[in-house]
């Protein structure tokens, strides 16, 4: 399987599927991770990009892109963004893209979203997965069971030492959203993803 992975900020793919993406990994999947900032109204942006860095080395993906659109604004270049990720989403050709949530509460990630559905038109599946901000408007309804994964997902997550003060990096909120996920599908753990589109082939 052919699988891209792209978030607006360091630190959303592996919150929201982290799990997901390591399991992908050891599947022998073929990756691209795709961010589309660098993070800097959440910290100094070299710092968050250097984390960044070490994550994409420590799970040994080759295929990624990091672009250095503004944060917080990312609704201000959406044409400009859609066409990157058209192009990369031509070139790729994957059977899957996981991003974020178009009910997303953050305008990044709402414009992220959008900007991949329609960029990827194309593709069999596209999945949106949680992140902070979508409160009580995320409503999943496709689980990956990440009983095998939760750990590495929570020592990926350490590497973003820039962002540990907040709360929704601590390893109890993740663990408690992603058991959560899981008890609602018999399983220990899980990350649940929205549909927005999904044809079986």
């Amino acid at each position: 399987m052919r699988v891209m992975f792209i978030g607006a900020h360091p630190d959303d793919i592996e919150l929201g599927a982290g799990g997901t993406l390591i399991k992908h990994i050891r599947e022998g999947d073929e990756i691209f991770y795709v961010v589309l900032t660098k993070g800097e109204r959440g910290g100094n942006p070299k710092e968050r990009e250097k984390e960044l860095l070490e994550v994409i080395n420590y799970l040994g993906i080759r295929n990624y892109k990091i672009f250095d659109f503004p944060d917080t604004l990312l609704n201000t270049k959406f044409n400009e963004i859609k066409d990157e990720l058209e192009k990369l989403i031509n070139e790729f050709k994957p059977d899957r893209i996981y991003t974020h949530s178009l009910n997303d509460g953050h305008q990044d990630h709402r414009t992220v979203a959008e900007a991949v559905r329609v960029a990827g038109r194309k593709v069999p599946q596209i999945l949106s997965f949680w992140a902070p901000l979508v409160y009580n408007n995320f409503h999943p309804v496709y689980f990956i069971d990440i009983s095998d994964t939760i750990e590495e997902k929570l020592r990926v997550l350490e590497i973003y030492r820039s962002q540990s003060h907040k709360d929704f990096l601590k390893r109890e909120v993740i663990i408690g959203i992603n058991k959560y996920h899981g008890f609602m599908n018999n399983i220990q753990f899980a990350e649940g993803f929205e549909i927005i589109r999904f044809i079986e082939k």
